[in-house]
Parts: structure tokens; sequence; C-alpha cells
């Protein structure tokens, strides 16, 4: 990295420091003044590497001073990940484009296209330490997700490198007092921009490892083959024994090319399974709640939205079914035996309508698929069917109420009722009442709104039986003692009996 080339600066600064010091020294002038007095020919070589000694010596301090104003903005290279890099970057270039405008001895071309490689080196390498946790996880071994947000941000921190390079240079170029960045771009970020297509496919391995992983907890009859290619596929790569990231390397890109290839073959393999599976459309609900399964895979290019087209055709035919059976079945419905005859109507009725209205809640959320034309000619027939099952609903609903209303008026006759030949006294309770209160609970069960008195009649059917029972007991015990009075003495009886018919008269009148 950009440290190394300081240190190796700094070492020769060192030396040449230590050769001039030499030089300098009494000892060695003193050799210089004896070969000078004898006017010896080594002098000319001497002087020659006195000047070499001394232009090293400059050169290494210029370069050292020059690479001392880089030093702080290569740390985050080192300390921080791709992430804290990025805003660094704007620094560290401004800092090059000065080294590279003033600096006397190192502005040559080849020793700033090494500086700029040193720096990509040490974002790579930071970029594969950020990767693996300090080299303590694989990339396979870490939570898909996390992974991928890190691979994607070493893949922006090359972008944005080569985009800060690039408007410096354009600034550069604006600028004749300052020297222009002509490096080899090719060299200075060739290793990044091959690193950064390795973790291109390393990250379309793991979302793609993402996007089919719902097959393995899929609960699909079937799909058993196609979770366990799943599987296999996903562990062959991960258990290959070299370093994915290591871009040097080529064997991960054979090996990608195969993943590539057997997902391939995985996917058309899904798709089949799922075209055979809507072959054949028996039921629209049972198909649509199929494809709801399907869709919660949430695997990428199933075409779902053209299976959902498919049993939105086979739906106008459950349509004209549920009309058909309708129109055969309105005036004598099939019913639930705990329902009540109006109320099971109702239900029944109900139960039709859902039948057009659950698939069409599912359809409806998808606008593309309603626009079709042959999906506005559906719609016309679901609403005409939805409005004569409604149409239906209420005719039966508000008969009832006024049944209901005529049958609590039914309430304020008498209790007892005489019969006219045998004058024997009977309970004045219409069963049609006990009939009125169980279609109020079956109608309240389906969730129909009841009026207030058919509520209030519920609230006293306890009591209306009861009363019912008890009054029948009575005027039965009263028929049997009657009988068992002997003739001889019914005229002793007479007072006690007007007694009996007295307590009893006020039932007779409403």
């Amino acid at each position: 990295g950009p440290r190394a080339e300081l240190e190796h600066w700094k070492k020769r600064t060192a030396k040449f420091n230590s050769l001039l010091t030499r030089v300098k020294s009494q000892e060695c002038r003193a050799v210089v003044s004896t070969l000078n007095a004898a006017k010896s020919k080594t002098l000319r070589i001497w002087k020659d590497l006195d000047a070499r000694i001394t232009d090293g010596a400059n050169e290494a301090k210029d370069n050292v001073k020059f690479l001392y104003t880089l030093e702080k903005y290569c740390e985050p290279l080192y300390k921080s990940d791709p992430v804290g890099m990025l805003e660094s970057i704007p620094g560290l270039m401004n800092a090059i484009r000065m080294v590279n405008s003033y600096s006397r001895y190192y502005n040559t071309p080849e020793r700033m296209t090494a500086l700029f490689v040193k720096v990509t080196n040490q974002m790579i390498t930071a970029c594969r330490n950020y990767a693996t946790n300090n080299g303590y996880n694989k990339v396979w071994e870490q939570e898909t997700g996390d992974v991928i947000q890190k691979l994607q941000a070493c893949v922006k921190l090359n972008h944005e490198y080569q985009n800060c390079f690039h408007h410096t240079k354009q600034k550069l170029a604006e600028k004749p007092d300052e020297r222009p960045f002509e490096f080899s771009e090719m060299y200075i970020f060739g290793k990044f921009d091959t690193f950064s297509r390795r973790l291109a496919r390393i990250i379309e391995v793991l979302e793609t490892v993402r996007n089919y992983f719902s097959l393995t907890v899929s609960k699909l009859e079937g799909i058993e083959p196609m979770a366990g290619k799943y599987s296999f596929i996903v562990t062959t790569i991960k258990k290959k024994p070299y370093d994915p990231l290591d871009h040097r390397k080529p064997d991960f890109d054979m090996d990608f090319e195969e993943f590539r290839s057997n997902v391939t073959d995985l996917h058309t393999q899904l798709q089949m399974f799922m075209d055979q599976c809507f072959d054949h459309i028996t039921s629209t609900e049972r198909s649509l709640r199929l494809l709801q399964r399907f869709q919660r895979l949430a695997i990428p290019r199933l075409d779902i939205q053209a299976k959902y087209q498919v049993i939105l055709v086979h739906y106008m035919s459950d349509i004209d079914s549920i009309r058909k059976l309708y129109t055969k079945h309105k005036e004598d419905p099939p019913t639930e035996s705990d329902l009540s005859p109006i109320a099971g109507k109702i239900a029944w009725s109900r139960q039709l309508f859902r039948r057009i209205d659950e698939p069409m809640v599912i359809f409806r959320q998808f606008q593309e698929l309603m626009k079709l034309p042959e999906a506005k000619k559906i719609i016309k027939h679901y609403n005409k069917m939805g409005k004569v099952l409604l149409e239906y609903e209420m005719l039966y609903h508000n008969a009832w109420i006024k049944q209901m209303e005529v049958g609590f008026a039914g309430l304020g006759v008498s209790l007892l009722v005489r019969h006219p030949v045998t004058e024997q006294l009977y309970v004045n309770f219409d069963p049609a009442l006990l009939t009125l209160v169980k279609e109020a609970e079956c109608m309240e069960r389906i969730g129909l709104e009841i009026p207030e008195v058919a509520r209030n009649l519920c609230a006293k059917e306890h009591q209306l039986k009861t009363n019912q029972r008890e009054l029948s007991l009575l005027l039965t015990e009263n028929q049997k003692v009657r009988k068992k009075i002997k003739p001889i003495f019914e005229s002793m009886m007479v007072p006690h009996l007007a007694v009996v018919d007295s307590a009893l008269e006020p039932g007779l009148s409403d």
C-alpha cells in the first residue's frame, strides 16, 4: 500500500543522509584534498559520485516531504471499511494531485502510476478484510443480506474512486499551470475492476441462493425434487476449496458459469412443474390458493400473472355455473340443518356469492390483469350475478322482518281459547312464534340485522316456552280432575268449579 511507499523513501533518506555525513567528514575531506593536490584522475569519478549522492539525498528528502502529506488521507485505507473510506477519497485524490503538480522528483508518470496502484491494492485488501470479517468468516458463512450489503459497498468504493479520479483529471485539464493526470487507467484500476466483476458474480450467487431458498421450506406437494436440486447446487458452490474473493484465480469463474447453468435448469424444471399444476383447472378457488402458494415462494420470473390470466378465463365458467345453480334452486335451495328456512336461503345465496367474490378479490390485486378486454367482460357478468344474489338476500330478509312484526302482534291475543263445540280450554299459543325466534337467532348468527322487536322476542323465548308449558299442564290437570268427579257429587262441586272457571276467565280475554 501507500504506507510501504513512504517507508521506502524514508529508508532511502536515512541511507543518503548517512552517506552525506560520511562524505562531509574530516577523513573524507582530507582524502579529497590529497587527490586534488595530486591532480588524480579519480577525482572526476569522485565528484560525479558526490553529485549523485547529493541529488539522491535531495530526491529522497523531497519525496518523503510530499508523501507525508498523503499519510493522514491514507489512514482510512488501513483503519476504516469501504463505507468509511468514501468520504476520504476526495482528500486523498487532492493530495496526490499536489504531489503530481509540485514535487520536484516524484511526479514522473511511472512513480505516480505506481502510487495509484498501491492505493488501489490497499483498497482491495481492505474490501476483502471487510467482506470476511478480517478473515474470520467466509462469504458463504455469513447472513446473506449482510454479505450482499458489504460487497455492494466494495463495488461502490471502486465506482466512487474512479469517479473522483476522472473529476480531478478533468479539472486539471482546465488548469494549464498544473501537471495533468497522464497515467494508465487500465494499470491503475484494472485490478479493482476485475475484483468488482468478481464481487458482482458473488452477489448474483448470493441473491440467487436467497431467491430460491423458499423451495427448502415450501410444503407444496411435488416440489421436493426441486428443493433437493437447489440444496445440491448451493452446497457444491459453497464447498469449493478456494477463496472466491481472490480475483486472480479463475476457478470461481468456471464454477460460476456452471452454477448459473444449473440454476437455469432448476428454474426451467420449476416452471414446468407449475405449468403442469394448472394444465387442468377444476376449481377457480383451489387454483387461486395453489397459485398464491407459488407466489409466496417469491421466486422471480415464474410468470405468475400469466397463470392468473388463465384462471381468470376459467372463472367465467364458474360464474355461469353459479347462475345456473341459482336459477335451478332459488325457490327451494339446499340448506344447513341447523338453520331456519329463511336464514338457510340467505346463507345459501351468500355462499354462492362468496364463491364468485373471493376469486375476484384476488384478481383485483392485479391492475394490469383487470384492464384486459376479457377481464372487463368477466367483471360485467360478476356484477350482474352479484346484484341478483344481493337482491335475493334483501327480498327474503325484508319479508322476514314483516313476518316478524306480524308474529309479534300475535302476542296480544288471549292466553286461552275455548273450543266452540266441546267448550274445552286450550293454550292459545301459535307455534310459529318459536319459528320466528329461531329465525331471529339464525339471522343474527349469520350477521344480518334483526329488528328490536325480534331481539325482544328472543329475550323472552325461555319465558314464553315456560308459560306455554305450565299453562298446558294446568289445563290438562283441570280436565283430569273434572273427569274424576262422579255425577252424584256434581251439584256439590258447582261452586268450587265456578271459582276455578272464574280464575281462568282472565286468560280468555285479549
